[in-house]
This record gives C-alpha cells, sequence and structure tokens, in this order.
C-alpha cells in the first residue's frame, strides 16, 4: 500500500489523538454513566479502550486542509469531531438496516447492545453533532459556525437522501448509471463536506472551497467502489468476505454483472442476493462471487476505481502546490488501500 511521508504520518497521528481527545471529552457523561448508552457510545466510536476507532479518515481531512492552508486547527476541529460523530451515528443505524453483525473486527453495536440500545445509541450520537459544533461558539465568528451548520445539514440531507436510494436499490436490478447516482448522493457529499469545512476554517477563498468540493466528489465513489472490492477479499472488518452479497447489496459489480453477465447468471445473481441473510449460505456466496469474476465486474471496478483516481488527481491542479501534494498522497492510499 502506498504510505504516507514521514511528515504526513506524524500529522495524522498527531490529528488523531487530538480528535479522539476531543471526542471522548464530549461524549462523557455529566452524571452517572447509563449501561448500555454511555459504554455504547464509546464502543461505537472504538473508545473503549478494546478496538480501534476506525480509520478517522473524515476529520483528519478537514484538519488536514485547514491547517495546510495556514488556518487554526481549534478552528476546524468542531466540524471534524461533528462529522466523526456524523460518521458513527451513520454505521449504527445502517448495520441495522443492511443487518450486518460485525463491524471493525468485532460485534455490530445492535449486537453488542441490542437493537432498541443500538438504536438509541445511534440517535444519542446524531445529538453529538451539534454539540461538536456548538464548541465553536466563542472562538469561531458566528457567520463561519452558520456555515459549518449548513454544511452539516447539506450534507446530511444528502448522505440520508442516498440512503433511500441505497435500500430502495436493494431488491431488482441496478443500472451503472443509477449506482453512480446513488454512490455520489450517499457517499460523495460525504467525504467533500471536511474538505470544504477545513478551506472555511482557513478563510481559503471560494474557488478553493469549490475545487475541493469536486475533487471530494470524486474520492466518495471510488472510497465506495474500493469498498465493493474489499467486500469480495479482505472483508472490510466483517466475520467473512461477501458480506455486501449476503446483505443483498447491489453494489458497483452487481451492476456490471447486470449490464454484461449473461441472462441466467444475472438470474442466479439475482437469486442468490434476494435470499434471506439468515439463509445465504458460503456457498450461495462462493457462486455469486464467481459470476462477478467471470463477467469482468471485478476487474472494471478496479478500472473505474483507476478512472475515479485520475479524474481526482486532475481535480486538485488548481489547488495550492503544498494542499495539492499532500492530497495527492491521501488520493493514492484511497486507491491503493486494502481495508
Amino acid at each position: 500500500m502506498k504510505r504516507f511521508t514521514p511528515e504526513l504520518e506524524e500529522f495524522f497521528a498527531s490529528a488523531q489523538r487530538d480528535v479522539d481527545h476531543v471526542l471522548r471529552a464530549l461524549i462523557a457523561p455529566h452524571e452517572n454513566p447509563i449501561p448500555n448508552l454511555d459504554d455504547g457510545i464509546a464502543y461505537a466510536l472504538g473508545l473503549d479502550g478494546e478496538a480501534a476507532g476506525g480509520k478517522r479518515l473524515r476529520p483528519l481531512l478537514c484538519l488536514l486542509v485547514a491547517h495546510t492552508l495556514g488556518g487554526k486547527m481549534s478552528s476546524a476541529m468542531p466540524f471534524a469531531a461533528a462529522i466523526e460523530f456524523m460518521h458513527n451515528f451513520c454505521l449504527v443505524h445502517d448495520d441495522i438496516e443492511d443487518c450486518d453483525e460485525f463491524r471493525r473486527g468485532r460485534p455490530a453495536v445492535w449486537k453488542k447492545f441490542g437493537l432498541a440500545h443500538a438504536i438509541n445509541i445511534g440517535d444519542y450520537l446524531f445529538t453529538k453533532i451539534f454539540a461538536a459544533l456548538l464548541t465553536g461558539v466563542g472562538e469561531i465568528p458566528p457567520e463561519k459556525l452558520v456555515r459549518f451548520f449548513a454544511l452539516m445539514s447539506a450534507t446530511l440531507d444528502h448522505t440520508h437522501r442516498g440512503q433511500a436510494l441505497d435500500i430502495n436499490a436493494r431488491s431488482g436490478r441496478l443500472s451503472i448509471e443509477r449506482y453512480m447516482a446513488l454512490v455520489t448522493e450517499k457517499t460523495g457529499y460525504y467525504l467533500a463536506a471536511p474538505l470544504v469545512a477545513g478551506a472555511i476554517a482557513a478563510d481559503a477563498p471560494p474557488d478553493v472551497e469549490e475545487t475541493l468540493n469536486s475533487y471530494g466528489m470524486f474520492i466518495g465513489p471510488l472510497f465506495q467502489i474500493k469498498d465493493d472490492l474489499i467486500d469480495l477479499t479482505t472483508s472490510k472488518g466483517r466475520a467473512a468476505p461477501g458480506s455486501d452479497i449476503c446483505e443483498g447489496k447491489r453494489s458497483y459489480l452487481v451492476a456490471y454483472a447486470c449490464e454484461h453477465a449473461r441472462e441466467s447468471e444475472v438470474e442466479e445473481l439475482m437469486a442468490i442476493l434476494d435470499l434471506p441473510r439468515e439463509r445465504t449460505t458460503p456457498e450461495d456466496v462462493a457462486r455469486a462471487m464467481n459470476i462477478l469474476e467471470r463477467c469482468g465486474a471485478l476487474d472494471d471496478a478496479r478500472r473505474v476505481c483507476g478512472e475515479l483516481k485520475t479524474a481526482a488527481l486532475e481535480a486538485l491542479m488548481p489547488l495550492p502546490a503544498k494542499l495539492r501534494e499532500v492530497l495527492w498522497q491521501v488520493t493514492e492510499y484511497l486507491a491503493d488501500r486494502k481495508t
């Protein structure tokens, strides 16, 4: 996997510690801890001391942009923390909606704490989005805070509309065009937002914000299609490869197969995807994976990831040289990641 320069590695390690410190402060109970809530939030965020808390990709991107553009990290931290709360709120509810039993190599929140508590834990994480943004009151100019709130509102809007498209696509056939529209709504805005927020924090000019937004709209789909590929190989920290098949997810690979596989293979693939998760056997997963491999879906997904990477790198060209260089490294990492 492509590695960052030592300087960027050091920045990310330090920034992640800072983000985790802020997250811990924001989830600290005001009085006696409530079982199945306060411990559930720490578990969801990976702050319980038993597992890593995920990549913290979105807050780190926010802080990286602000820092590289000469802004104060403290001005970007409220949005950085807020986007991480949003991310984990979405993951908790997404696992419930998908019936995914594992997340980051251990039981999903709903499997650990039960369905009712998991819904409440996700809802409580949602409230922390606004608690995080409000930590900027008194330090960040009001007009900038208003922009952060507006950006978060728009991001939540796009992400949930994308999630609805995703859920709607879990039956029947899916075209590549519909898949790309879905993933742009669900993932594109979600990765662009912290980049734009970092520029806002640094008082960057509007053209820098626009360029970062365009860049984010390429790396969002790149991230998701790469996830689709990883699910069939290293399993994304879930129980075993092929979790998306058990879920019945219409990934880019499935959309490609719908357009390019033989009719008999498409019918077989749809039948497997439409099986209830508990009735989907390892043999079913293997059959589906073979269909995707034979029709060229994996190779085409890799091709599209390459095209999105190229487009993302081209989108960086108008940016200041220093920011362009660090985001170039981020793009290489995202395109080459295995987990």
